[in-house]
Formats: structure tokens, sequence, C-alpha cells
């Protein structure tokens, strides 16, 4: 992703068939903050069970700045996330977890499953 804006990351996810956005609503931040911080969370299987990327589905905690920071502490520790993506000011400040995000479509290879053979034609 070329643009790290708020946006241009929702327009990512739309774009590799991800077209719900759940919110989380970990502990709800209480200060009506609109400057633009947010956490965007993948859970891992552990959390959802699915076959596709698509079934785990995308997460978005809207809060303050100390909200959102708390919550990326929570899920940090927690550890049961794919892709966790933090925005501060509706900039990406944070990424952690897989670097590349799969399309919702593709299947979920598990940890159990033998690597392809590519020479096997």
């Amino acid at each position: 992703m070329n643009d790290s804006s708020r946006s241009a990351f929702e327009a990512e996810l739309r774009g590799l068939g991800y077209d719900e956005l759940d919110s989380y609503d970990w502990d709800p931040c209480p200060h009506a903050a609109t400057d633009g911080c947010a956490v965007f969370v993948m859970p891992t299987r552990d959390y959802r069970d699915a076959e596709i990327y698509g079934q785990l589905g995308w997460l978005v905690y809207d809060g303050c700045k100390d909200c959102s920071l708390s919550c990326t502490h929570v899920l940090l520790c927690g550890g049961l996330f794919t892709h966790l993506r933090v925005f501060v000011g509706g900039v990406l400040t944070e990424s952690f977890g897989a670097a590349e995000i799969r399309p919702a479509a593709a299947p979920i290879e598990s940890d159990d499953d033998p690597p392809e053979d590519e020479d096997d034609e």
C-alpha cells in the first residue's frame, strides 16, 4: 500500500473483497473524539472459525488516541490477530502481524498443511 491514510486502507480492503467492517466494541471510547484514530484488526481462527480470510473479516475500533493505543496494547498482549493496523490522525502509524493482506476469498492455510510442491505440474 503506497498511501498510508485510513481511507486508502479501507479502499484496499474493499478491493480485496472485504465489504463489511464490523465494529470492535472492546471498551468503547467515552471521549467522543473526532481525531481520526482507529485500530483495524483481523482476528485469528482462534477467535472466529473460518476457512477463508473473508470469514475472519476485519474489526474496527474508533476512539481517541489514548483509547485506541490502549486497545492496541490489549490486542498485542492477547495476540489473537492476523493483522493489526493503527491509525492516528487518519494516518497509519503502526502495523503488526502478517505484512501481506490476502484477498477475502483466499483459503486460510493452517500450520498443519504441507507446503505445495511447485514442481508438480
